[in-house]
């Protein structure tokens, strides 16, 4: 007995399918009942990504898997969290730095948390992305983005590793998001293909043709598999909610003049091998390593076009940015003949960029040279951190600073215009 894939011509709507459309139909339903049994098995066999265990904390975790999960992390994030999209300073450690966001907020009750995005090399256009998946359905639409200087560097950052950081989940749901224009969608298309992203798995998120939509079944239930993968590590590595979050009540605002002094006492004892402000295991291993000898940062138009694009994808799906403009290790980049025009450049331009967009920026480029801000040549330290977070949390509570600027707070007056403490030393 033949099956219905193999049915003759006949009258009715059947008889009008040629040989071709036969085989594709018999094709497209084998696909879509391939894709419905992965599905179920991976429902049967796999953590979901629903609520996971309500006594551990999921904003602060950095692991494979979690930013791309849009479900998991919309599903599990804090209801007082705030989308911080980044990469590798997320990395960093309460171990190096007791005075991270994961902390100072997360082990408290001060109405804010950071649920970072991002991991290292995800560059402009990977958080474009984000932006889009995340931004029409996240509750808390003020968001932060922290801009690292490195992306910029000649030859637009790393966006040669573009394309194994990719997220086929975010960029198909990006391609559906309704309130993402037709125009802002195909300029990440084509920035993807750039960057070396195949034209079939393009295709397949924007569901082109009847075909690609098959193939997004078969391209979207694959990464589901790798992403619910991941789930029981991103769950075990969360920490468990402090005693003082269990129980639930308001611990109000940091006490950040408290801090700033834990961080410089913090960072002075964690950097004793270097007049550079970098901890002693970094600089015991890498201070022959000097990716920064020679760089600028005026030879990546395509970064700055794609940080261009970020503010544009948050602006359509309803999202508040607040940019983080980081500082260079002021002295370190000295000694590797990166000038201050050179630096300078880079801010304003990035400035440049927030203004056009009419987006609010926290920057921190007066701190340079402020010892402890960065923890080695590139990543948020003792300081920094504890600077990062005061402006956030104004900006999340409406208040300005001396670090925000744009989007209604006019010039950033910076760190000399800083509240100054005992000692006539900045705070």
């Amino acid at each position: 007995m033949r099956g219905e894939c193999d049915a003759p011509e006949g009258p009715g709507p059947r008889g009008h399918l040629g040989p071709g459309m036969r085989l594709l139909a018999c094709v497209a339903a084998g696909l879509v009942a391939l894709g419905l049994g992965v599905a179920a098995f991976a429902t049967w066999a796999l953590p979901a990504n629903g609520a996971a265990d309500p006594s551990k904390l999921y904003d602060y975790v950095y692991a494979s898997g979690k930013s791309e999960n849009a479900d998991f992390v919309l599903n599990n994030m804090s209801a007082e969290g705030y989308l911080c999209f980044g990469s590798s300073e997320f990395y960093i450690s309460k171990s190096l730095v007791s005075m991270v966001p994961q902390a100072v907020f997360g082990e408290n009750n001060t109405g804010v948390d950071m649920t970072f995005i991002g991991e290292g090399y995800d560059q402009s256009l990977w958080q474009a992305i984000a932006a889009g998946a995340y931004g029409s359905r996240v509750p808390n639409k003020k968001v932060m983005l922290i801009v690292s200087p490195q992306w910029f560097f000649r030859g637009d950052g790393e966006q040669r590793k573009f394309y194994t950081k990719f997220s086929y989940s975010l960029y198909r749901t990006l391609m559906r998001n309704p309130d993402v224009s037709d125009d802002t969608k195909a300029a990440v298309r084509a920035r993807c293909a750039a960057l070396g992203i195949d034209d079939a798995t393009l295709a397949a998120g924007a569901r082109d043709t009847p075909l690609d939509a098959l193939n997004d079944v078969a391209y979207a239930v694959t990464d589901a598999w790798r992403l619910r993968s991941d789930l029981n590590n991103i769950v075990q590595i969360a920490p468990s909610k402090s005693l003082t979050r269990q129980a639930g009540t308001s611990t109000g605002e940091p006490d950040w003049d408290a801090l700033l002094g834990e961080a410089r006492s913090e960072g002075a004892a964690a950097t004793t091998s270097n007049d550079y402000g970098i901890y002693d295991a970094f600089w015991e291993k890498n201070h022959g390593f000097d990716p920064e000898l020679f760089q600028d940062f005026s030879e990546a138009d395509a970064e700055y076009d794609d940080l261009a694009l970020f503010l544009q994808v948050c602006r359509e799906v309803g999202l508040e940015p607040l940019v983080c403009i980081l500082p260079v290790n002021g002295a370190w980049y000295d000694v590797s003949d990166v000038t201050a025009d050179e630096r300078s450049a880079y801010y304003a331009r990035v400035r440049g960029i927030c203004d056009d967009a009419d987006v609010a920026y926290a920057d921190f480029s007066s701190c340079e040279y402020e010892k402890y801000f960065l923890c080695d040549t590139v990543h948020p330290g003792w300081v920094g951190w504890v600077r990062i977070e005061q402006s956030f949390y104004d900006f999340v509570n409406g208040r300005d600073d001396a670090f925000l600027g744009g989007g209604g707070y006019g010039d950033a007056e910076g760190l000399a215009a800083a509240a100054t403490g005992a000692g006539g030393e900045p705070q």
